[in-house]
């Protein structure tokens, strides 16, 4: 939680003009894997996400720490392709995780596989969708449930 917490603190200094929805997006932070209890991965997640906020672009869809995950659950069950090695490079880099050796060769697979390191990024955003992340609108109703401590 502290992490969260964290974030958007940050998130509300970087974006000042969107404060207030950075301010409501905490139920939004949720980890949608239990994968996530990594910091650097959960931290890299609720910034892209209070990022998306700020931008007023839809949440819903995976995170690039998301797609980590995912390509690196893959990973373990069969090798991957030029182009999800690519994917996972693209991802790995614009979550802001750690330098690693698969962000050296990121070039390269865009090089090879561009087009469909996009179209696989699309795929893999769009099947990780989290329909349940979405910022609810603030207004009298919303506050008013949140002051009497009915509301999420």
């Amino acid at each position: 939680m502290q992490w969260a917490e964290d974030e958007i603190d940050a998130a509300k200094r970087r974006h000042q003009a969107a404060a207030e929805k950075i301010h409501r997006s905490f139920l939004l932070l949720q980890p949608s894997s239990p994968l996530m209890r990594t910091e650097v991965v959960y931290r890299a997640h609720c910034r892209e996400l209070l990022d998306r906020v700020a931008a007023g672009e839809d949440t819903r869809p995976g995170t690039a720490a998301e797609c980590c995950l995912a390509l690196s659950e893959t990973s373990l069950k069969v090798p991957l392709r030029t182009s999800a090695v690519g994917l996972y490079a693209r991802m790995w880099r614009l979550a802001g995780l750690p330098p690693a050796p698969i962000t050296d060769l990121t070039e390269h697979y865009e090089a090879i596989d561009g087009e469909l390191i996009d179209d696989n990024e699309g795929w893999l955003r769009k099947k990780l969708r989290q329909d349940w992340r979405v910022l609810r609108p603030s207004g009298p109703s919303s506050a008013g449930r949140r002051k009497r401590g009915k509301a999420a």
